[in-house]
C-alpha cells in the first residue's frame, strides 16, 4: 500500500496516469530544464577556475583526493597538511566515485562539471515529484524553480565539495518517498552515508518517518509491515555509520586519533568541555538572527509552503547540527552547506500542494459538493508554482546565477595570464608548494603543499602569488621569504611576471 505524506491516501494507482498527464507521452521538458541548469552551473563553476578564482583551498583538496584514489593509492592529501590522510577530516568515501573518470580527464575541471552534472540531475525527480502530484505544468515550473534555486547556485560557486552527491540522492529518495514508494525511497537514501558522516543523521530522519507514517497509517497488511522493516533498517543503517565514523573511521586516520570538529566549531563540545543538554540548548539560541534569517531564506523559494508537510523534518538534523556549532560561517547562507536542504524542501512543498488538492475532493456533506471551490485546483497546480518560478527569478540577481550575464565572469586578466604562465614552469610529477589561487590545478597533476601551512617539506617547486599570498602584510623578498620557509635549502627564481614567481630548488646550503 503506497503511503502518502500528511495523512492522505493516495489515489495515484500503479499503472494510471497522474493528474494532469497524459497517459502515454513522456515528458521531455524536465530534461530540457536540467540541461540548462547543468550549462549555466558548467560556466560559472569553469570560468572561476579559468580565473583562478577558489572560494578555498577544498577544490584543490578534492582534486589531489581524486587524484590520489584513482591511482589506487591511500588518499594523502598535502594540502591539508604533510601526510595526511583526508579521512582523518571527513568521511566522504563517495568522492572516489570521481575518480575512473579523473584518469580519462585529470584535471581539477573534471570535479567542476561532475558536481554541476549532480546537481542537474537531481531536477528530474524534484520535477517529477511535482508532475505526479500536481500535473505536468507544475512539474516543469516547480523543477526550474528548484534546479536554479540559491542553495544550488551557492554549493556550485564555492569549490567542489562531497555533498554534491547528497543532492540528487536526497532528491531520488524523496521523490519516492513522497509517491509511496518506500523501497525506492530507502534504496536512495542508504548510499547518503558514505558522502560525509553527518549524512547517517538525515539518512535515520527518513527511516524515523517512515516508520511514524507507517503507523499512523496501520491497517495491519503487509505494505505497512514492510515500510516499517525499511524504516527500521535506514535509522539504525544512518545512525549507526554515523557513530561509526564519528568515533572509530575519522579518529584512526586522524593525526591526533580525534574527530576535529568536536571542539574545531563546537559542535558539540565547545573549548573541548563535555556536553550538556543545557550548553547545547544555550549553544543552539546562540545568535538566533542569523540563523533565523537563514531558515527564513531556506523556506523563501517553496513560498514557505513546505512548513505544510512532515517531510520538511528531513532538514532538521543538518540544520540543527549546524545552529548548534559555534562557528558562524555554518549559520549563514554562504558557501555549501544549503544545498542539501533545497531538495528536502522542495519536496516537503511538493507534499503540501498535493494535500491541498487532495482535500478539494473531499465531500462537504449531506450536500455532496467539493469542501473547497473549484478555483483551488488552479491555485495550487498553477498559481503557487509559477510564484516559485518568480521568487527563483528575482532571487537570481544576489545569487551566482547572475555571474552568467556580467562581463567580468569571461575576462581574464594579465595578473590571470601571469599564474597561467607561472603553472606551465612546473613539471608534473614533482612537489610543489603554492599559495592558494594555483592550489588546484597543480593538485591534478603534481605532489602539491599549501604555503599557508608551516613544517612542509622542502618543494622542488614554489610558485608564489605575491598579490594573493595570504600573508599580510606579504612579503617584500619572495625569494628569501621561501628560503625561510625552508631553512638549509636554496631555491633560484626562474619566473617572474605581474608579482608572481617560481623558484626552483636548486641545492642545499652549508650545515
Amino acid at each position: 500500500m503506497a503511503i502518502g505524506t500528511a495523512g492522505v491516501r493516495d489515489t495515484t494507482a500503479p499503472g494510471r496516469a497522474s493528474p494532469g498527464r497524459r497517459p502515454g507521452r513522456a515528458d521531455w521538458v524536465p530534461w530540457l530544464i536540467a540541461l540548462a541548469a547543468f550549462a549555466a552551473y558548467t560556466t560559472i563553476s569553469l570560468f572561476r577556475y579559468v580565473q583562478l578564482a577558489p572560494g578555498s583551498w577544498d577544490l584543490g583538496i578534492f582534486t589531489e583526493y581524486v587524484r590520489q584514489l584513482a591511482h589506487l593509492h591511500a588518499p594523502v592529501v598535502n594540502i591539508h597538511g604533510s601526510g595526511f590522510n583526508l579521512l582523518g577530516d571527513h568521511f566522504q568515501p563517495i568522492v572516489g566515485l570521481v575518480a575512473p573518470v579523473f584518469l580519462l580527464f585529470p584535471s581539477a575541471a573534471t570535479l567542476l562539471v561532475v558536481q554541476a552534472l549532480l546537481t542537474a540531475v537531481s531536477v528530474i525527480p524534484v520535477s517529477r515529484a511535482a508532475a505526479a502530484r500536481l500535473g505536468t505544468g507544475a512539474g516543469r515550473m516547480i523543477g526550474a524553480a528548484y534546479g536554479f534555486s540559491w542553495g544550488l547556485q551557492q554549493m556550485i560557486d564555492f569549490d567542489f565539495h562531497e555533498i554534491a552527491f547528497a543532492v540528487p540522492l536526497l532528491a531520488c529518495s524523496l521523490s519516492a518517498l513522497l509517491r509511496g514508494r518506500v523501497r525506492a525511497a530507502a534504496v536512495w537514501a542508504l548510499p547518503l552515508v558514505f558522502v560525509k558522516e553527518d549524512q547517517g543523521f538525515t539518512v535515520a530522519a527518513i527511516g524515523v518517518l517512515i516508520v511514524v507514517m507507517s503507523l499512523s497509517r496501520a491497517r495491519g497488511d503487509g505494505g505497512d509491515r514492510a515500510a516499517l522493516r525499511w524504516g527500521a533498517l535506514l535509522t539504525v543503517w544512518g545512525l549507526a555509520w554515523s557513530l561509526l565514523a564519528i568515533a572509530v573511521i575519522i579518529p584512526h586516520f586522524n593525526p591526533l586519533h580525534q574527530y576535529p570538529y568536536w571542539t574545531d566549531g563546537g559542535v558539540l563540545s565547545p573549548g573541548g568541555a563535555h556536553p550538556s543538554p543545557s550548553s547545547v540548548l544555550a549553544q543552539f539560541g546562540h545568535s538566533p538572527v542569523p540563523k533565523l534569517r537563514t531558515t527564513l531564506l531556506i523556506l523563501l523559494p517553496v513560498a514557505f509552503l513546505a512548513l505544510g508537510s512532515p517531510l520538511a523534518l528531513v532538514a532538521v538534523p543538518g540544520l540543527a547540527l549546524r545552529f548548534v556549532s559555534t562557528n558562524s560561517a555554518y549559520w549563514g547562507a554562504g558557501y555549501h552547506y544549503n544545498a542539501t536542504v533545497m531538495p528536502i524542501v522542495f519536496i516537503a512543498a511538493i507534499g503540501t500542494l498535493a494535500r491541498i488538492r487532495a482535500y478539494r475532493g473531499l465531500p462537504a456533506g449531506e450536500g455532496g459538493q467539493p469542501l473547497l471551490s473549484s478555483w483551488l485546483d488552479p491555485v495550487v497546480t498553477r498559481a503557487v508554482p509559477a510564484l516559485m518560478l518568480g521568487i527563483a527569478v528575482v532571487t537570481a540577481w544576489p545569487f551566482p546565477l547572475s555571474d552568467l550575464w556580467q562581463a567580468q565572469t569571461y575576462q581574464i586578466s594579465p595578473h590571470i595570464r601571469a599564474e597561467d604562465a607561472a603553472l606551465a614552469w612546473v613539471p608534473g610529477g614533482t612537489t610543489v608548494e603554492a599559495t592558494l589561487t594555483m592550489l588546484a590545478p597543480l593538485a591534478a597533476r603534481d605532489d602539491t603543499y599549501w604555503i599557508g601551512i608551516g613544517g612542509n617539506p622542502a618543494p622542488r617547486y614554489v610558485v608564489f602569488d605575491e598579490l594573493d599570498s595570504g600573508w599580510n602584510p606579504p612579503p617584500s623578498d619572495p625569494l628569501t621569504f621561501v628560503e625561510q620557509r625552508h631553512p638549509g635549502v636554496t631555491y633560484r627564481q626562474v619566473y617572474e611576471n605581474n608579482f608572481v614567481y617560481v623558484f626552483r630548488r636548486v641545492g642545499q646550503t652549508s650545515p
